[in-house]
């Protein structure tokens, strides 16, 4: 089975003598393009500390330890988005949704402690070029002013 890819940009003016080559008749079976992000599946092996240890977390479900191992990986692996997901899908099974539940809370008490870690960064200083050409405009503007206050009754 075939289908017509076409990109979302304005169609180039043939006009101009430039073809459009950007429809491409694809296979359903032919490779995706070089430049299309892998699907995302689960045979994807990602970190394999992270797998190993999600591994360990529901071996040992109801210890606390390789979960808290796991959200400490996670956040320093910039993966807590990932293990919130992990966590999200056994929310509703019966045995492990408590602890699910419990671990999603604590993701979202050590995301909002990084978010709160991270400093704004500090006050540029303002140009000296751009103060003076300020002050200068405002002493301008002042003097016409008061020349145009002066020179009004006359």
């Amino acid at each position: 089975m075939t289908r017509l890819e076409r990109s979302s940009r304005l169609p180039l003016p043939r006009a101009a003598g430039i073809r459009d080559d950007r429809a491409v008749v694809t296979d359903e079976t032919s490779p995706p393009p070089a430049d299309s992000p892998p699907p995302a599946d689960d045979a994807d092996p990602g970190d394999p500390v992270f797998l190993a240890l999600w591994t360990r977390a529901l071996e040992a479900w109801d210890e606390d330890g390789p979960h808290r191992a796991l959200v400490e990986h996670a956040l320093k692996t910039q993966q807590l988005p990932e293990l919130a997901g992990r966590y999200r899908a056994l929310k509703d099974d019966p045995e492990k949704g408590a602890r699910a539940q419990k671990q999603i809370d604590r993701i979202v008490a050590a995301a909002t402690q990084l978010m709160f870690a991270m400093k704004t960064p500090a006050p540029t200083k303002t140009p000296l070029s751009w103060t003076l050409s300020a002050g200068l405009f405002f002493v301008l503007v002042i003097g016409w002013l008061a020349y145009a206050l002066v020179h009004k009754g006359r």
